[in-house]
């Protein structure tokens, strides 16, 4: 061979792609868990919102019964709500196919007293680390 070769050799070629395959396989997950992070911010900011819209209902009406325009969720979270006269309660599971599916943090509870819960979830997850308070 010349020195007037051009090009990359496979040797170079592959030590390329092992260096991209080892930073990709070390911030993937990093990067998965901030999103996952948001996601729980934004279940957290509906819920809340979901609360106060019922409680504004609860003072308008003196009861929660029949209250209306309870969001269903969003893309990663369904929330179901049970109605009773004087308390209610809001439940946000993960979506099935959604990258929240198998989440630590699991599902998401609040409750007309502000009690919140997150059933399922993890041992090592703490109140606090899924509600970010």
């Amino acid at each position: 061979m010349g020195t007037d070769s051009r090009g990359f050799s496979l040797i170079e070629l592959l030590i390329v792609v092992a260096i991209i395959a080892l930073l990709a396989g070390v911030t993937y997950p990093g990067y998965i868990g901030q999103i996952k992070k948001v996601y729980r911010a934004q279940i957290v900011a509906l819920l809340s919102e979901q609360a106060q819209h019922l409680e504004r209902f609860y003072t308008k009406n003196g009861t929660f019964i029949d209250a209306s325009s309870v969001s269903a969720g969003n893309d990663h979270y369904r929330i179901s709500v049970v109605l009773n006269p004087q308390d209610f309660d809001l439940l946000a599971t993960p979506v099935v196919d959604s990258v929240m599916a198998g989440d630590a943090c699991a599902a998401f509870g609040l409750t007309s007293t502000g009690m919140r819960s997150n059933p399922g979830a993890a041992p090592d997850m703490s109140r606090k680390l899924c509600w970010g308070q």
